[in-house]
């Protein structure tokens, strides 16, 4: 069972609370085994010793409080998932079973401390104290949980032995209180050290996610959610090496909102980053290969990388995308090429000799875009560069 420490915390200390419940939880079934195991081993050595009604008794207790705490453990696997998981529930839960183990351990001290047989007496310390030391790992992440356990089970003990009475009872008795004040330290030293790993993962967890989110920001353009311009330069420099060692072509289109200006000026700035946007997810939804990306350059400019693809082939994406915008009959009272908004494209392609650098790729298609506006906007111009000896518009 693996909690999502983030999605329990809606703050800090939510956080570490989910981490210690499901801590506990996990260690859970380990704890219940060592309860059952050593509790038969507990009734057989004293079968015969101790009143067998009341040794049977304390079995059955034993037996029914670690069903109860099975019980819990399964019913925390069923709502953890949930989306109205209360940790806090389940910790005061967890707290509240050891507590109860610990009561029914600490009754043996009681009810089966044979008070004429010393190898018995023995024994149940030895016992006693092997949980007390074993229960350190299993219950220290969850606060409470390990005095709760401890407790019950270290003063009803060293009362017996104290009650004794004789010199051996006595430095036993002390002996069993110093050793139950050092574990509860070293459980609170277990806490502390769990609750320092719980921060770490929370700060770690945090650092990673802002660390996501910044390069999110970096690598997508945030008014239209098509990738930025550090995100083409990294594509458009990983193709070209591709392209040169397959011996592939590598095509790119530069295209420009026509009369952006004129546009905003017309409809507001808020109309103009809706614009943006609309066109931006037109170039997206016109690209069909996963290699292909679109990507916002400049304020109304984008871009297109093409790999694999040659100038013809680019050429039929830039029109096809320039067909979807004039689709989208988007109103351009403003403008002087047309009455909805128009975009103007150049392309550009590898394997010329003039073209030698991913950045003269670029260069190269947006020489072809000035010339589209030059020859009176709302078209596709291709880059003499790409080895067709003139500038040519579709």
């Amino acid at each position: 069972m693996n909690i999502d420490v983030r999605g329990c915390a809606g703050n800090y200390e939510q956080t570490i609370v989910g981490a210690q419940i499901e801590q506990s939880y996990r260690q859970l079934p380990v704890s219940l085994a060592v309860n059952l195991v050593n509790g038969l081993l507990l009734t057989v050595v004293l079968w015969g010793a101790a009143h067998s009604a009341v040794l049977i008794a304390w079995a059955a207790l034993l037996v029914i409080v670690t069903v109860g705490r099975y019980l819990a453990l399964v019913a925390f696997r069923d709502a953890a998932p949930e989306a109205n998981f209360t940790p806090e529930v389940w910790l005061r839960r967890f707290v509240f079973g050891a507590a109860a183990a610990g009561l029914v351990w600490g009754l043996s001290a009681v009810l089966l401390f044979h008070p004429d047989s010393f190898p018995h007496q023995v024994f149940l310390a030895f016992a006693l104290g092997g949980m007390v030391a074993g229960a350190v790992p299993l219950l220290s992440a969850a606060d409470y949980a390990y005095p709760c356990f401890t407790v019950p089970i270290v003063v009803p003990i060293s009362v017996q032995m104290l009650v004794a009475g004789d010199r051996v009872h006595l430095i036993m008795g002390l002996m069993i209180a110093v050793f139950g004040i050092a574990m509860l330290a070293c459980a609170s030293r277990v806490r502390g050290l769990f609750r320092d790993s719980a921060r770490l993962r929370y700060r770690l967890l945090a650092s990673v996610e802002a660390g996501n989110a910044l390069e999110r920001l970096v690598r997508l353009d945030a008014l239209t959610g098509v990738a930025s311009r550090r995100v083409l330069e990294e594509e458009l420099d990983k193709e070209w090496r591709r392209a040169e060692r397959d011996q592939d072509s590598l095509s790119v289109i530069t295209a420009d909102i026509d009369h952006f200006k004129e546009y905003n000026d017309t409809y507001g700035h808020q109309a103009g980053d809706r614009c943006l946007q609309t066109v931006a997810q037109a170039m997206q939804q016109a690209l069909s290969r996963p290699g292909d990306v679109v990507a916002r350059i400049g304020g109304e400019e984008f871009a297109v990388l093409l790999p694999g693809t040659t100038l013809a082939g680019a050429n039929a994406v830039a029109e096809s995308i320039r067909r979807r915008v004039l689709d989208l009959n988007l109103p351009h009272e403003g403008s002087p090429t047309a009455r909805r908004v128009t975009v103007s494209f150049g392309v550009a392609c590898s394997g010329s000799a003039s073209i030698t650098t991913p950045e003269g790729l670029l260069h190269a298609s947006d020489v072809a875009l000035y010339e589209a506006k030059r020859r009176g906007r709302n078209q596709v111009a291709l880059s003499e560069a790409s080895g067709y000896g003139r500038l040519k518009t579709a």
